[in-house]
C-alpha cells in the first residue's frame, strides 16, 4: 500500500512539474501570442482574453514583451516569476487580473530582473509584487485590490532600488509599498496616488521602509497618501533590525492616516521638506499615534525638517528617546531655514505643536506656530520649562507667514546690533535708521514667555541693564512704528 501511495505522489508531482512553463533561457523575445503557441497550454487565448492556467517563469536572458492592449486572466494561486525581463508598454493599458476576483492569483516575483519596465498596466486581484535584487521601473500603473498571499505589501522590495512613478496604488490588503527591516533598498517613489491601503487594518503605514542601500538614497517625493483605516499610518522609515537609513521625504500630501510620518530607530539621516501633513488623527487615540511627524531613536536619528505644513493632527511634532531632528537653525551659516507651519494640532483640548520628550536641546527657529503671542507659543511647546529633565526647544525667532516678515531677524531693520552677546551686566541695542526717530518699546521675556520688564526710548542706542537677570536665555521684543520683532540674548 505504501509503495502505491509513493507511486501516486510521484506521478502527481510529475504532472504538476510539467504543467508549469519555463521559457528556454536562450535569449528568446516572446509576446503573449508566442506563449499561447509554445507553452503547451499554460497560456491560452479565448474570446478576446489570455488565460494563465499555471505558474510561468520568464528565464534569465529571456524577454516577455507586451506592446498591445489586452487582458490576461490568471487562475487562483498561480505565480508569474520574472528572472529575465518583462516589458509592458501598451498604447492604453494591459491588465493582469484574476479569473475569479474572489480568488486571487499569487502575483509576481521579480528576481535578479534589472531591466524590467512596466508602463500603463493594471495589476489587480493578485497576491502582490515581490522584488528581489530587481531595479525595475513601474510607471503609470494601477496596482489595486491585492491580498498578501505572495508579499506583505502590494509592492514588496528586498535589496532592490526600483523606480515607482506616477502610479495609482490603492485598496490593497497590506501597505502600498514596503521593504523588510533589513532590506537594504532605496527605491525612488515619486508622483504616485496612494490611498486606502492596509484594508487588513493592521499596525502598518501605507509606505513602510526599512534599511536603505549603501549606494543610493531612499526618495519619497511628490506623492499623495490618503488613508482610510484607523491602524494605517502614512509613511514610516525604520532601522528595527539595525543598519542605516538615508532618505528624503519631500513634497508629499499626507492626510487622514493614523499618523503622518514616523522616523523610528538609530542611524537614520533624513530630510523632511515641503510636505503637507494634515488631519492624521483618524484613530483618535493620542497615546497610540496621531503625530504629524514622530522621531524615536538615539542621537544618531537626525533630520533636517523645513517648509512643511503640519496641521490638524493630534500632535504636531513629537520627539522621543534621544532623537535629534533640527526644525530650524539660523545664523551666519544657516544650518536649516525652518519655515515650517505647525498649527492647530492637539488633543483633549490642549494644543501640542512640538513635544520634546528627550533630554537634549532642539533647534526649532523661524517657524510659525499658529500665533505670534509668545505666551501662547510657549504653551504649545512642551520642553524644559514644563519638565526640568527635558531639553530646551529654541523656537525663536518666529516666522511671520502672514506678512512675510521674519519676526526676530535683524533684517526687520529695527535694530542693527546687540552687543556683547552673551552679556554680563549690560548690553547695547543699536537701533536701525527706520526706527531711530520713533518711539521704541523694549520688552524682556524669560523663556517661559513671562514679561520681566519694559522700557520706552527715543534714543538711537540704548544700554539694557541685565545685572539682575539670572544666567540663561532671554528674549527681547522691539516695537516701533507698528512693526515688532523678537531677538535673543544670553546672560552669562
Amino acid at each position: 500500500m505504501k509503495r502505491t501511495l509513493i507511486l501516486v505522489n510521484l506521478i502527481l508531482f510529475a504532472f504538476i512539474a510539467e504543467s508549469q512553463y519555463i521559457t528556454p533561457g536562450t535569449g528568446v523575445k516572446w509576446t503573449f501570442d508566442d506563449l499561447v503557441q509554445n507553452s503547451a497550454g499554460t497560456v491560452t487565448f479565448d474570446d478576446g482574453y489570455y488565460f494563465l492556467w499555471d505558474d510561468i517563469t520568464v528565464s534569465e536572458n529571456d524577454t516577455l514583451n507586451v506592446v498591445s492592449d489586452g487582458v490576461v486572466k490568471i487562475y487562483s494561486g498561480k505565480l508569474i516569476t520574472v528572472a529575465g525581463t518583462l516589458l509592458v508598454d501598451p498604447p492604453v493599458n494591459f491588465t493582469f487580473t484574476a479569473v475569479d476576483t474572489t480568488q486571487n492569483y499569487l502575483g509576481f516575483r521579480f528576481e535578479e530582473s534589472g531591466n524590467s519596465h512596466l508602463n500603463k498596466c493594471t495589476i489587480e486581484f493578485g497576491g502582490g509584487i515581490k522584488l528581489i535584487n530587481s531595479d525595475l521601473i513601474l510607471e503609470a500603473c494601477i496596482i489595486r485590490k491585492n491580498d498578501k498571499s505572495n508579499s506583505t505589501g502590494a509592492i514588496d522590495i528586498f535589496q532592490s532600488n526600483p523606480t515607482i512613478k506616477n502610479c495609482e496604488i490603492s485598496i490593497n490588503a497590506g501597505p502600498a509599498i514596503m521593504s523588510a527591516a533589513n532590506s537594504g533598498s532605496s527605491p525612488v517613489i515619486m508622483e504616485n496616488i496612494i490611498y486606502h491601503n492596509n484594508t487588513a487594518n493592521e499596525n502598518m503605514p501605507q509606505i513602510n521602509m526599512g534599511t536603505t542601500s549603501e549606494t543610493a538614497e531612499l526618495q519619497i517625493i511628490d506623492n499623495t497618501i490618503d488613508g482610510s483605516y484607523d491602524n494605517a499610518g502614512g509613511i514610516a522609515v525604520s532601522t528595527l533590525a539595525g543598519g542605516n537609513v538615508i532618505c528624503k521625504i519631500q513634497g508629499n500630501i499626507i492626510t487622514n492616516n493614523r499618523y503622518g510620518i514616523a522616523v523610528y530607530g538609530n542611524n537614520i539621516n533624513s530630510e523632511i521638506i515641503d510636505n503637507v501633513i494634515s488631519d492624521n488623527n483618524i484613530q483618535n487615540d493620542p497615546m497610540l499615534g496621531g503625530s504629524g511627524i514622530n522621531f524615536w531613536g538615539d542621537t544618531t536619528n537626525v533630520s533636517l525638517v523645513s517648509e512643511n505644513e503640519i496641521t490638524g493632527n493630534l500632535w504636531g511634532v513629537t520627539i522621543q528617546n534621544k532623537a535629534r531632528p533640527n526644525l530650524g537653525q539660523l545664523g551666519e551659516d544657516t544650518v536649516n531655514i525652518g519655515k515650517n507651519l505647525i498649527y492647530n494640532n492637539g488633543n483633549n483640548g490642549t494644543v501640542y505643536a512640538l513635544y520634546n520628550n528627550t533630554p537634549g536641546d532642539i533647534y526649532a527657529e523661524n517657524n510659525y506656530w499658529g500665533t505670534f503671542n509668545l505666551d501662547s507659543v510657549e504653551m504649545y511647546i512642551f520642553h524644559q520649562p514644563d519638565d526640568p529633565s527635558l531639553g530646551f526647544v529654541d523656537y525663536l525667532p518666529i516666522k511671520d507667514y502672514l506678512t512675510g516678515i521674519d519676526v526676530g531677524k535683524s533684517d526687520l531693520k529695527l535694530i542693527d546690533a546687540f552687543y556683547p552677546n552673551p552679556v554680563s551686566t549690560a548690553g547695547t541695542i543699536v537701533f536701525s535708521k527706520i526706527s531711530k526717530k520713533k518711539l521704541k518699546k523694549i520688552t524682556v521675556y524669560n523663556t517661559s514667555g513671562n514679561i520681566l520688564f519694559s522700557i520706552e526710548t527715543l534714543k538711537g542706542k540704548y544700554k539694557l541693564n541685565t545685572r539682575n537677570l539670572r544666567a540663561g536665555l532671554y528674549l527681547i521684543k522691539i516695537e516701533s512704528g507698528g512693526v515688532s520683532g523678537f531677538y535673543k540674548f544670553i546672560k552669562k
